[in-house]
Order: structure tokens, then C-alpha cells, then sequence
């Protein structure tokens, strides 16, 4: 895994940026899957991608590396 000096943005999908926004404010899967018509287990599979795409191990890290890199500065609320 490449915690640190990863500066390449990778692209993530509407669907990523919105699950990730989820988790920076604290909603749970159920929470997220309401919002998007989907089960709390698929949530769990597109937070899984986005740890893939950050290279990172879990969803904490992938916050901190999301703003590290400053994708999360720039989304709507």
C-alpha cells in the first residue's frame, strides 16, 4: 500500500465522490444506500473501489488521503 506520496488524482465516479463525502460526515452505509437506492453492501463494495483507486487499506485513510490530494475540497455541499 502506498500511503504517502501518491500525487496522481485518480478519477472517481459521482457514485465514489458521494460515499466518500458520506463518510467525511459521518452517515453509515444504510444511510448512504437510502440516499442512493442501493443496499447498504453495495455502498460497502463502491467504498472498497475507492480504497483501490487511493491505494489505501480502509475508509479513514482514504478520508485523509481524499484531502490530502484535495478531492474533497471542491465538492458541493
Amino acid at each position: 500500500m502506498d500511503l504517502g506520496n501518491y500525487h496522481e488524482i485518480p478519477a472517481l465516479t459521482a457514485i465514489e465522490l458521494h460515499c466518500l463525502c458520506g463518510c467525511a460526515e459521518g452517515h453509515s452505509d444504510a444511510q448512504m444506500g437510502q440516499e442512493l437506492e442501493l443496499t447498504a453492501g453495495e455502498i460497502a463494495s463502491v467504498l472498497n473501489f475507492v480504497n483501490l483507486k487511493l491505494r489505501v487499506p480502509n475508509r479513514m485513510a482514504a478520508l485523509a488521503k481524499a484531502y490530502r490530494l484535495g478531492i474533497l475540497e471542491n465538492i458541493p455541499a
